[in-house]
Order: C-alpha cells, then structure tokens, then sequence
C-alpha cells in the first residue's frame, strides 16, 4: 500500500510540473461539476493509529486543499447549485463548479474544517446520521478499528464459535491492512452478525470499550455552523445502516424519520434537503424511496464528476484522504481523476 502511495506521488509531481491536472480543469465543460467527499479533518497524531487512512485529511492539507481550489474552481455550496434552474445557468463560467460535502458529521469539522472555511468563504454540506447527533455513540466501524488494535491470536473455529472471528483472526498484514480487510468483510453482513464478531472480540482480547467521549456533532453546533451561511445539512439516515440490507419498510423509516429530526432541529432548510447513502449503497428502488421522502437531491460514492445530465440521486463524487492529497499535485491529479 506505501509502495503504491509513493509511486502515485511520483506519478503526481511529474503531472503536476508540466500542469497537467490544471489544463484538465480548463478544458472541462461548463456543465461539468465536481463533488469533493471528505469525511473527518484531524491532525494525523489525532488520527492515528484507530482512524482509517481514507478517513481523514490533515487541517494543514485541507487548507492548501482550499487554496487550490479556490484558485481553478467556483466552490459553491449543494443549495446553490441545485435550487434553480436559473441558478444552475449562472454557475456555467470559465471556472468549473465545486461541491465540499463532508460525511457522518464529525465533531472535529467543527474544531478543524469549520475554522477553515470561515476563513476562506468557503462553503460545504454535512451529512448527519441523525441518531448520532449529540451522542457519545459510535459507529461499528470505530469500535472495530478500536479492537483490532490488540494483536488477535489465531483461534479455531471449536474455540471461537464464529467463523467470521476465525476469518477475521486470520487476517495477515500490518494493521491498517487487516482494518481495511475487517471491515469489507463485515459491510456485507447484517446488524446482529456484526454486533456478534464485535462482542466475540471484546471477549477475547478483555478490551474495554472506547473512551465515553463525544465524536458527533451537537444539534448547538449544528445550529451555530447554518447560521454562518456557510455550512449547509442533509441527511445520512438516522441509523447509519447500509440500505441495500434493509426491508422496504426499514428504509423509508430510516429516510422519513432522519428529515423530520433535521427539520425539527432547524438544520435545513425544507426547500432544498440533500441525502446521503451510507457507504454509498443505493439501487433505483431506494433512489426513488429517497426522492418520494421529499429529498431533492443525493450523492453516492461512484467515483467521477457529473454534468448537466445527471440524475439528481445518483451524483458522483470524488473520495479525498490525507495518503492521495498530501500534496498539491497529488490533490490536483486526484480531483480529476488522474490517481
């Protein structure tokens, strides 16, 4: 995985002498937009070693992040792009359009993105999992990562009683890679199986849980950012649960009862509310339950940039982390799609 970070580095600042990523930029139509999906803004000693490197970007790196895009885009906010059609005509510049989203609504964009955007004018969107607002709750995601930190010994099945423990324990690698792997092989399980695996290792290894601290955005904070003009909402659903493995019914609870939160809270705006998949996961029966739920608009994590043809609930994005960005050819490569 460093090997391939270096080469790409490499690869980018040989791009990058030349202004290879800024003639892309120019030469993209008027219609074309992008959408930057970011998720936590932490400084890496913050960071590491619980975090996923795909999870965060360094406050240092996404101001340079903010400068760069300042300089070759109109960043302008989900709102603004999306209202109207009018709207929509004015953004067609010599500059194409950006779109900041940030998702799970960390409580380190408060501390570290928020500060950086008010600086700079900046906007962006959040996408709150409304059941974490507030809370000192965490994804299984975190309680995972929080877990595999200890070195998990190998145990047979007859010991463990889970073969997905034993599939996990089997895991070689330095730890981020066994993180990584973990967690593709849970995505694809139900709640309970992954409660179960969780617990199993909890067991095992007599590690207690994560500090009883708060990681989410508070509704006060969320309140105090929307008042600025600068940060916009929507949703991520209530329970951060992967759509595709829920039933019909389970979906349109998760969709109807995270917009009335929002709306209640004051968080958005009931003109104009964006949505989220968790992880990314749709298929046109939940692109359609999204859109019936009153939502106007909503991003998944198809890598790529959009034009004036895209379906509004099925928007690309392209995923930003500290390992692809850390420099400004790397960033300029990646937001065109060059790394």
């Amino acid at each position: 995985m460093k090997r391939s970070v270096s080469a790409k580095s490499v690869l980018a600042k040989l791009l990058g002498s030349v202004g290879i990523p800024e003639k892309t930029i120019r030469n993209r139509s008027g219609r074309e937009y992008v959408i930057l999906m970011y998720h936590r803004i932490l400084p890496s000693d913050q960071a590491n070693p619980r975090v996923q490197p795909g999870m965060y970007v360094d406050p240092e790196t996404f101001e340079m992040h903010i400068r760069y895009l300042n300089k070759y885009f109109q960043v302008v906010s989900f709102f603004e792009k999306f209202s109207t059609i009018e709207t929509a005509k004015n953004l067609q510049s010599i500059r194409p359009a950006c779109i900041l989203t940030f998702d799970d609504g960390w409580r380190d964009f408060y501390e570290f993105a928020y500060p950086v955007l008010k600086r700079n004018q900046v906007p962006a969107t959040v996408f709150l999992p409304t059941g974490y607002v507030g809370t000192t709750d965490r994804f299984w995601t975190d309680r995972l990562a929080w877990l595999l930190t200890a070195a998990i010994p190998p145990a047979g099945p007859e010991i463990s009683g889970n073969p997905l423990l034993e599939r996990i324990a089997g895991i070689q690698g330095a730890y981020e890679e066994r993180l990584e792997a973990a967690i593709q092989l849970l995505k694809n399980r139900n709640d309970q199986e992954i409660e179960e695996v969780i617990a199993a290792l909890k067991e095992r290894e007599g590690i207690g849980v994560p500090p009883n601290e708060r990681v989410f955005l508070n509704w006060e904070e969320v309140r105090e950012m929307r008042g600025s003009g600068l940060v916009s909402f929507g949703s991520h659903t209530h329970t951060h649960r992967i759509l595709v493995h829920l039933e019909e019914g389970e979906v349109r609870e998760e969709l109807v009862l995270s917009k009335n939160i929002l709306l209640r809270e004051g968080a958005v705006d009931p003109s104009f509310i964006p949505f989220c998949y968790p992880n990314g996961n749709s298929n046109q029966g939940i692109a359609r339950m999204v859109r019936e739920a009153g939502y106007h608009a909503a991003v998944s994590t198809g890598k790529g940039w959009n034009d004036g043809d895209a379906s509004p609930f099925e928007l690309k994005r392209v995923a930003i982390h500290q390992d692809m960005t850390a420099s400004r050819e790397m960033f300029g490569c990646r937001v065109v799609d060059l790394l």
